[in-house]
């Protein structure tokens, strides 16, 4: 496992470790959708749940926080204690910890062992209403995620179902690093103002040229094309200029010719398409650069590069 302000492991708890604790993350999972939690409370507690199981004997670590951050952050009347479920059945340590913690200051308060600083982050700005998070209980299709962020949205996928909470997500990632998966994603997606702007920029202008006949035809024809376009349209957060290069690659690999249909479908001002052609070639220069992120951190505003 990397620093925490890097990456992690794609598998945190292994499938014989959720096989061998399956009863008890059922049981637990069933009693916390008895209790009226808010989408970001549910979360937080499923986090906890899981990590427990991963770090049992010292999963939360307590941050150095100034004075002023502690009056910011000052403990509501949610408190985790008053919701988390006698079947976690948290030790004298845990209890004590987690005395007069709400869920406001959880992610303020505390690092979680081995988990990135983004998922923090994004808990926090999730709860104070800055980002957009839909909380989901099925694995969305390639064409929804890109929808939500499209309309500037981001999800995370918390795993419920009991013939599923054992097994690796689509054999990949066991349910714990899934979510924080999709908690990392959400950063790089909001984050920066700009960074953010040009991906819904990026996002918009993909999820218009999706039902194109052309790029139906594409998908049936070639597997590997579809994947690649899926990838930047669903699976990708990051400089809208390195996303847009991504997505040329695809076509690279497949026809080029039908990367400069999606150009002209687009209907891009003249400099703008020539800029996106240029793309990863020697006649790229720092006038297309700055007309192409102009113009995607302005909204796809044609006219703003000017």
């Amino acid at each position: 496992m990397k620093n925490r302000s890097g990456s992690y492991k794609k598998v945190l708890i292994s499938e014989g470790q959720l096989g061998l604790h399956r009863e008890h993350i059922i049981r637990c999972l069933e009693d916390l959708k008895k209790t009226e939690l808010s989408h970001f409370h549910f979360c937080t507690l499923y986090i906890i749940l899981f990590l427990r199981l991963k770090h049992p004997k010292n999963w939360m670590q307590s941050k150095n926080i100034s004075p002023a951050s502690s009056e910011q952050y000052s403990p509501s009347e949610t408190m985790i204690l008053d919701f988390i479920p006698n079947s976690f059945e948290l030790n004298s340590w845990e209890k004590n910890k987690l005395q007069n913690i709400s869920f406001k200051n959880f992610f303020v308060q505390f690092n979680l062992k081995g988990i990135p600083l983004a998922t923090n982050r994004t808990m926090i700005n999730w709860n104070q209403g800055n980002w957009p998070i839909q909380c989901l209980h099925h694995i969305p299709s390639p064409r929804e995620l890109l929808k939500m962020q499209a309309e500037g949205q981001r999800c995370i996928t918390l795993i419920i179902n009991p013939d599923e909470i054992s097994k690796l997500v689509l054999e990949l990632r066991d349910p714990l690093s899934f979510v924080i998966h999709d908690l990392d994603h959400a950063d790089h997606f909001f984050k920066l103002e700009k960074s953010y702007q040009g991906q819904v920029t990026l996002f918009k202008l993909i999820e218009s040229i999706y039902d194109k006949s052309e790029i139906k035809k594409s998908f049936k024809d070639n597997n590997q094309f579809k994947t690649d376009f899926h990838y930047v349209a669903s699976d990708m957060n990051a400089y809208a200029i390195h996303m847009l290069k991504c997505f040329k690659s695809a076509f690279e690999r497949y026809d080029l010719t039908l990367y400069h249909d999606v150009l002209k479908w687009w209907n891009l001002d003249p400099k703008l398409e020539r800029a996106a052609q240029h793309l990863s070639t020697t006649l790229y220069c720092d006038t297309d650069e700055k007309n192409l992120v102009t113009f995607f951190e302005k909204n796809g505003s044609s006219e703003a590069y000017l």
